[in-house]
């Protein structure tokens, strides 16, 4: 399994609301703030407190710079879309290449640095394409303050933290209206800040004012799958809010800590097939017993409707990379087909482990499958309970029965 987190931005996402979202679901602040004072410059710090959102309990993070919090103005959700620039702020105008060797000089980690690299990228590729320029001479008016560098650092020290190797983002609720930037009034969202969301889920026109900033798009486009993961078992929760307060929605960022099934833990499962119409149903029962016999993890047969209108029956079976050259001998050994198809199938599958019983019959194996911690099936073993059966010369779904009664009072 690896660790993943869900994104959930249903007010939209900033900077700030993705940090104090990871710190609420359990990201050391010690790690945020040691990668923030990393940065080779003067006058940030950082700060985290717990404060409502409406009904909801959330994380609030804040960088000061210089012993201040810029303030926001009325359209944003953190410290401003057009926040150098408002302020008249010397660190608030800088080029992309400026931002990027600041990174690259920051004594952080190697997989710290990247991910916080790979966001001012990206955010440098979608404004060079808004504005008819190339990456290397793009300016970050609203995202070069010093508060936003702390804000994406803090995101990948967050996620380091955390131990998080995949990000996953829900539907984006992106605001609406007009908003101010150094270029102009621009519809929400901003055109940078769209060229980042492409390919994601949005909400447009949904809340008021600017909901999406620069900074948090450019996490998302960075870093984030546009989808929910699939098999996904939670563990932590966390909201990070945002400053403007009041609103339809409580103004936070949920991220959801969990496990998603790691493709690498399985070795690659191949699905072998033959269509047969010119074998008998003993030379079959062989073929399946060969089949599994040459290290099959499954076989069985289907019937099916050959051309012509003749009758007949796919033959098929799963196996592993180890045995698939096996497998397919078999195929051809014991069926005498001419040729079989082949493919690679991904499997979800629940934790095994086999629990013994005591019935009136002796002792019994039983098959429990659990996910995500709980139990969803317990199948006794039906070889145990056939000799069982034997020997006590009864039926064998007696002893079925048994086995079911007993690992159920053992609960």
């Amino acid at each position: 399994m690896r660790k993943a987190v869900y994104f959930e931005p249903f007010s939209g996402i900033a900077g700030d609301m993705a940090v104090g979202a990871l710190l609420d679901a359990g990201a050391s602040f010690e790690a945020v703030r040691d990668a923030v004072a990393a940065i080779p410059v003067e006058g940030i710090e950082v700060r985290c407190e717990k404060v409502r959102r409406g009904a909801l309990a959330c994380t609030k993070f804040d960088v000061l710079v210089h012993g201040e919090r810029e303030a926001p103005p009325g359209h944003g959700h953190d410290r401003g879309h057009d926040r150098g620039h408002r302020h008249g702020k010397a660190h608030g105008h800088r080029k992309a290449k400026e931002v990027l060797a600041i990174l690259r000089r920051a004594r952080l980690s190697a997989a710290v640095r990247a991910t916080a690299v790979s966001v001012f990228e990206r955010l440098a590729a979608a404004e060079a394409k808004v504005h008819g320029s190339t990456p290397e001479a793009v300016e970050f008016h609203e995202v070069g303050a010093l508060d936003a560098l702390a804000d994406v650092v803090g995101v990948a020290a967050a996620l380091d933290a955390l131990g998080v190797r995949e990000v996953y983002c829900g539907p984006v609720r992106t605001g609406s209206g007009m908003v101010s930037i150094a270029h102009g009034r621009v519809p929400v969202p901003a055109p940078g800040t769209l060229e980042c969301l492409l390919g994601f889920d949005l909400r447009l026109e949904e809340g008021e004012g600017e909901l999406v900033t620069p900074t948090g798009a450019a996490i998302l486009a960075a870093l984030a799958s546009p989808r929910p993961p699939g098999e996904f078992y939670p563990e932590r929760v966390g909201y990070g809010a945002g400053t403007r307060e009041g609103g339809d929605v409580p103004n936070c960022l949920r991220a959801t800590v969990g496990r998603t099934p790691d493709p690498a833990d399985e070795p690659a499962v191949h699905e072998v097939a033959a269509n047969l119409d010119d074998q008998v149903p003993q030379v079959l029962a062989r073929a399946v017993e060969a089949l599994l016999e040459a290290g099959a993890l499954d076989a069985w047969t289907e019937p099916a409707g050959m051309k012509k209108g003749r009758a007949g029956v796919v033959l098929r079976a799963l196996a592993d990379e180890g045995h698939l050259a096996a497998v397919e001998e078999a195929f051809f050994s014991e069926t005498g087909t001419l040729g079989v198809r082949r493919h690679r199938v991904e499997r979800s599958k629940c934790e095994r482990a086999f629990v013994e019983v005591e019935t009136a019959f002796g002792p019994v194996k039983v098959k429990v499958g659990t996910r995500g911690g709980k139990t969803v099936s317990a199948a006794p073993e039906y070889e145990d309970c056939r000799k069982a059966a034997a020997k006590a010369k009864v039926p064998v779904r007696e002893v079925l029965e048994a086995a079911r009664a007993a690992y159920r009072a053992s609960r």
